[in-house]
C-alpha cells in the first residue's frame, strides 16, 4: 500500500536525511515537511497523511504539545517521534506513539517504522466497525482458563487488557487468556461495540457505567463490572469517544 509521509522538525539537515532516506523505501511518498508545528497544521490538514515524522523538542510548539492537537483532526495521522533523547520515550508512548527512533537514524530502522505503520492501518481498515449481517448469529470469542476453554459472546466481556505481552480477558463470569493479540481481538470486536481506549486497553462501550472529564481533554471510564476498574482514554482516541457518545 501506498504510504503518505509528512516531516516535521526544526533542523533542516534532519529533514532532507529523513526525506531521502524514505525515498529509498517502496511505495512511500512524503508529501510535505515544515521545521514548525504551527506552521505544519494547516498543510496536515489539508494533506491528511498517513505517518508523521515528528521531534520532540521544538521551538515553540513542542512535538508533544503538537501530538495532542492532532486528536482534533478529521483523519488522526499515526506518529512516530523522533529525537536524540531517549528518557521522552515513555511519555511518547504515553501518546499513543505508534514508534519511536532516536537520532542518528538508519534506513534498516526507519524501514521497520514504515512497515508497523502498514501493518497497523492494514488492521485499522480490516476493524472498520460493520453491521452483523441480519439473521447471522453473534460468534463467541474462545477464551482460556488454563486448558478448559470457554467461548464467550462479545456482549459478556467488560474490556480487554495488555501489559507485558500478556492478554487478560475481563468478562462476566472472571477473567481469561486468549490465544491473539490485542489487535486481532479489535478486529472481531469492534462490529461489536467494543473501542481502543489506549494501546493497552480495548473496551466494550456497552459496559461503560461513568465517561469522567480527565486532562488535557481526555477522559477516564468507570467500567460496570464489579470492581468498577478505570480505564483512562488516550487524548490521541479521545475524540472517537467523542463522537460514539455525543459528548
Amino acid at each position: 500500500m501506498n504510504l503518505t509521509v509528512f516531516i516535521i522538525d526544526d533542523e533542516g539537515p534532519v529533514r532532507r536525511e529523513l526525506k531521502h532516506l524514505l525515498g529509498r523505501i517502496e511505495n512511500v511518498e512524503v508529501v510535505g515537511e515544515s521545521p514548525s508545528g504551527r506552521a505544519a497544521l494547516p498543510d496536515i490538514r489539508e494533506l491528511e497523511p498517513d505517518l508523521i515524522f515528528l521531534d520532540i523538542q521544538m521551538p515553540g510548539l513542542s512535538g508533544l504539545e503538537l501530538s495532542y492537537l492532532f486528536g482534533d483532526l478529521p483523519k488522526k495521522p499515526l506518529l512516530v517521534f523522533v529525537t536524540a533523547y531517549e528518557e521522552h520515550a515513555v511519555k511518547a508512548f504515553e501518546l499513543d506513539a505508534l514508534d519511536y527512533i532516536l537520532k542518528p537514524f538508519t534506513l534498516e530502522r526507519l524501514r521497520k517504522a514504515v512497515d508497523k505503520a502498514r501493518r497497523f492501518l492494514r488492521l485499522d481498515a480490516a476493524a472498520a466497525p460493520q453491521a452483523p449481517a441480519p439473521g447471522q448469529p453473534e460468534r463467541r470469542i474462545p477464551l482460556y482458563d488454563g486448558e478448559r476453554i470457554v467461548p464467550t459472546l462479545p456482549k459478556h466481556i467488560f474490556f480487554v487488557t495488555s501489559e507485558e505481552g500478556k492478554i487478560t480477558v475481563h468478562a462476566v463470569h472472571g477473567r481469561y487468556t486468549v490465544k491473539a493479540t490485542i489487535s486481532e481481538l479489535e478486529a472481531r470486536l469492534v462490529p461489536h461495540g467494543f473501542f481502543r481506549a489506549h494501546r493497552s486497553h480495548l473496551v466494550n462501550l456497552n459496559h461503560v457505567a461513568e465517561i469522567l472529564p480527565w486532562s488535557g481533554g481526555s477522559y477516564k471510564l468507570i467500567m460496570s463490572d464489579r470492581e468498577r476498574t478505570e480505564i483512562l482514554v488516550s487524548r490521541y482516541n479521545a475524540k472517537d469517544l467523542k463522537v460514539h457518545f455525543e459528548l
